[in-house]
Formats: structure tokens, sequence, C-alpha cells
């Protein structure tokens, strides 16, 4: 058996578009961050001795509950596709729980699917270095998953199979920022990333989007390098908003945003305009990630938690990749 432990990541540049659903690979790069406080914790156990899978899934803040349909069979889809690599076929007892709220635009498929293969392949003594475990990740299904296995501020390649990986563009500590996702709803959304990556190019604006995208990719990676929190924040939030106008705009369209999105938008533009700065990003879903510096986080998390709209906030710091609790002996 083996335990692993991996982050949700928060993109700053969004991958948004599938333009090969076999192997996942994306249209356009990404950059994310990893977060210390929204985590999956997975244990895969194989016996000679079962006659099929079982996965037992623990969302937050719920009791632990025997998955069927659809979750079960992308669990058992990825462990067929390392057991493949392994030349096994023992089936495996799976057990996850996470510390946040799955299904609502916090990178819960993520942290969950970083989370199994890290554990699938050591309790099968795979030895896949760091870039391969990336590419075997995005092959989940979650392709945003890879983002999830370096540590801390990581990119996402744009290429075929083998030029699709991940990596670390610097560790947590290089930079102190923080980021605040104002949960305004933590019921699961009703239309998966998954169908809207593969409805992306029926919007008008795709082409725009993708236009701007190595632009914005330059300037994050400078925005890292330098610290740079303005420029940062300036060119997420128009990623962002690009990413959900391909949303609205694609056949059939698609509308994440609620009114509390547009409630802590439109507070974190008004903090901003006082001096406190912070910027807005949203994945697919309703809550809002705040990003901040370290120094601001109290007070952005005291100013979210009075609004209305809010029903909590989970506060991280940048957080390490994924990484074994336990492995075999």
């Amino acid at each position: 058996m083996a335990q692993a432990i991996a982050p949700a990541n928060i993109a700053f540049i969004k991958y948004w578009g599938m333009r090969d659903a076999d192997q996942i690979l994306p249209y356009n790069g990404s950059i994310s961050l990893n977060l210390d406080a929204c985590l999956t914790t997975t244990s895969v156990v194989f016996d000679p001795t079962w006659d099929e899978d079982l996965v037992t899934l623990q969302f937050y803040q719920q009791e632990p509950q025997t998955a069927g349909g659809r979750a079960r069979e992308r669990v058992v889809a990825h462990l067929d596709r390392i057991r493949t690599i392994a030349g096994v076929t023992t089936r495996a007892r799976v057990t996850s729980s996470n510390t946040f709220p799955a299904d609502a635009g916090i990178a819960s498929s993520a942290a969950a699917f970083a989370a199994l293969t890290l554990a699938t392949t050591a309790a099968l003594k795979l030895d896949l270095d760091e870039r391969e475990l990336t590419r075997l990740t995005r092959r989940s299904g979650s392709g945003s998953a890879g983002r999830s296995i370096p540590t801390g501020y990581v990119e996402w390649y744009n290429g075929d199979d083998n030029g699709s990986f991940a990596e670390s563009l610097a560790p947590p500590e290089h930079w102190d920022l923080a980021d605040i996702v104002a949960v305004v709803d933590t019921s699961a959304k009703k239309i998966g990333s998954a169908e809207n990556h593969l409805l992306a190019i029926t919007s008008p604006y795709f082409k725009v989007r993708l236009e701007g995208i190595e632009q914005r990719l330059n300037a994050t990676r400078e925005a890292i390098a330098r610290r740079d929190l303005t420029l940062l924040g300036e060119t997420m939030e128009t990623d962002a908003v690009s990413m959900h106008v391909v949303c609205m705009t694609q056949n059939p369209p698609s509308f994440y945003w609620s009114a509390g999105t547009m409630a802590v938008i439109q507070a974190v533009r008004a903090w901003r305009a006082e001096g406190l700065e912070a910027y807005f990003t949203i994945d697919a879903g309703p809550n809002v990630h705040v990003i901040c510096a370290g120094s601001d986080r109290a007070e952005l998390q005291r100013r979210l938690e009075a609004l209305p709209e809010v029903s909590f906030t989970l506060a991280n710091g940048p957080g390490a990749g994924a990484r074994l609790v336990e492995a075999p002996g």
C-alpha cells in the first residue's frame, strides 16, 4: 500500500479547451500555484485476493461513502492505466478524503488525481521521475492534476504527449502570497469542466483568448520571478475573465458565476481602489480566489468573511507538491 497527499492548485493562467481528449492535451499552456491548505489524502492498497476495485470517498465535512457511477469509473480507469504500465491486474482499494469542497471550482479533481497517481505508482513500485509523473497524471482526465505534482509555482507546457508536462518555476518560499478562497456556494457545479473543455472551441471568442495567451504567460513568469503582485494580479484577472467569456459564449453557454461571485469581485475592486492590493481569479465554479500579499492575508480574510454572500473562507499560502506519506518497504 501507499498513501499520498496532493494540493489543489489555482491557475493564474487557465487551461481551457482540450485539443486531444484521449491524451488530455490543452490548446494552451498554463501557470498555477499549489495551495497549502486545500489538500487531498489518498491511500491505495493492492491485494491479489480481491476481484474488484473498491473506491471510498470522503468529501468535505461528510461521512465516507462508497463511490459509484462516473466517480468510480474515472478512478478505475486511471488505476487500469497505471496497472498496464506496471504489468499487473491486481485489484485495489482506494480511500480518499479532502479538506475543501469538491466540484465547486477549487480544483478538487486536480488534487485527487495527483494523489491517486503518486500513491498508485508508489504502491506498484514504479520508478517514474517527476516529469513522467506529471504526464501520467495529466492522462487521468484532469489535465490540471499534473500541475499538482511539482512544488510551489508551476507551469504546464503545451506540446505533444511527451512535451505536455509540468515543472516548478519557483518553490513555495520564493514568494509569500496568500490565496483566500471566498466560498459563496459549496454545491457541485451542474456542468463539469471536462464537458466545457470540449465545448470551448464553439465560442467565437475562443481564438481571441488564445491570441493573448503567450503574452499573459510571459507576463506571469516575469511577475513570479520579480515578485510583482501588480503585474501578476492584472494579468491573472484578464485571463480569468477571458476564460469565463468563452464559457458564456460557447454553444450551449455555461454560466459559473453567481450573485455571490459578483459581490466578491466588486468588493475586491473597491478595496484595491482604497489601497488594499488584492486581485481575483475564478476557476470553473462560482467561488472566488482572492490573491494578495501574505502580510495582508488576515485583513482580506476578515473583510471577505464579513460579506453576506460569503459562507466561509479557505486561506492558503504557497504549497508543496504531491508527496508520499507512506510507501511500501
